[in-house]
């Protein structure tokens, strides 16, 4: 058949480009959990790519057409993109900070669906509840196939609903451009996918595939780029961009104030107890000054200048604002200094 040359052609150029991604995500030096999970991604998109590579040749007749080969070439596929999915949901929540995604237990007890896709990929071959073939040797969806479709849009869904309820519902300024990229990630899969499953000798799934992780890629090294490793807030270039976007775009009715944030003593800390634990108390100082700015969004902007400075722009109608916030601020760190030197 024609189109598996087509096909063939364009799942090797997704594995070329995604290898090329995966290459440069392990040459990084910085291994977080986050960028660990994005490189399991790339690899089971390329397995999944390989596996519809195998199910072109199959479907071809290129490699035969026998009942066996047939099958093996879907339950590769099914099983893949189920895992695929289950990967994006848990790098999604990591990506959003989320302690209880740390668990092992935890991320077994969500991978329930994809054992029970698995299990019921595998024995299709002797019950047929997914899929079987037909008379004319057609592979046929099963009265329980609709199953093989819900478990990955379901993880899609649910990682993509989680994100967006973030983005609109905290002012987690630091983070708000990986909630909305999480919330439409999935965008163009789901799309791709119900293409594909409407004309599925079209590689709609593999462009589309290639396409939301180019777009996590890129977002998330901007979000590197813009973001202090450490406190997690934004850093003085993130300042920088966004002091001349207000100073362009003013507010009516609204000042701008800056207050400078420093850390007494800071130096003496580092030297008396180590530079550990004066990561610590940076990293306690910026929660407690996100902690103290919390309210209508855009108006506060927090980012951490160098060393054991930070820096919040507040856009107020009055000084007065400007003073509550300081004493805000203030107030905080003194009630996290105070427990953290309970727990020294």
């Amino acid at each position: 058949m024609t189109y598996v040359y087509y096909y063939v052609e364009a799942h090797l150029a997704c594995i070329f480009l995604m290898a090329f991604l995966l290459f440069k995500i392990r040459k990084g030096v910085n291994k977080q959990l986050s960028q660990i999970y994005l490189g399991n991604l790339i690899i089971v998109l390329i397995a999944y790519c390989f596996a519809e590579i195998f199910w072109a040749l199959v479907d071809g007749g290129y490699l035969g057409s026998s009942k066996t080969l047939l099958y093996l070439s879907n339950v590769f596929t099914y099983l893949l993109i189920n895992v695929a999915a289950y990967i994006w949901y848990i790098l999604s929540e990591i990506m959003q900070k989320e302690k209880y995604i740390e668990s092992d237990l935890t991320r077994v007890f969500i991978s329930v669906p994809v054992w029970i896709s698995a299990l019921l990929c595998v024995t299709a071959y002797r019950t047929g509840l997914v899929y079987y073939l037909d008379e004319n040797g057609n592979l046929t969806g099963g009265k329980l196939y609709l199953i093989l479709i819900i478990v990955p849009f379901g993880y899609l869904l649910a990682a993509s609903i989680k994100a967006l309820s973030r983005a609109f519902s905290k002012d987690r300024y630091a983070e708000r451009y990986i909630y909305f990229m999480i919330g439409i990630f999935p965008i163009t899969p789901i799309l791709l996918g119900i293409l594909q499953a409407m004309y599925w000798r079209v590689p709609f799934i593999c462009y589309g595939s290639l396409a939301a992780v180019l777009y996590v890629y890129i977002t998330y090294m901007d979000n590197l780029v813009s973001i202090d490793p450490l406190t997690q807030i934004n850093n003085k270039n993130q300042m920088y961009k966004y002091l001349v976007q207000k100073m362009r775009n003013q507010n009516p009715g609204l000042s701008l104030f800056m207050l400078i944030i420093d850390i007494d003593r800071f130096k003496s800390i580092n030297d008396t107890y180590g530079y550990s634990e004066g990561d610590k108390i940076l990293v306690r100082v910026a929660n407690a000054v996100k902690d103290a700015c919390q309210g209508p969004r855009s108006r506060f902007f927090i980012s951490r200048y160098g060393g054991d400075e930070f820096v919040v722009v507040a856009e107020m109608a009055y000084r007065a604002e400007a003073s509550w916030l300081a004493d805000q601020i203030k107030n905080n760190v003194k009630k996290n200094s105070r427990t953290y030197r309970m727990r020294l």
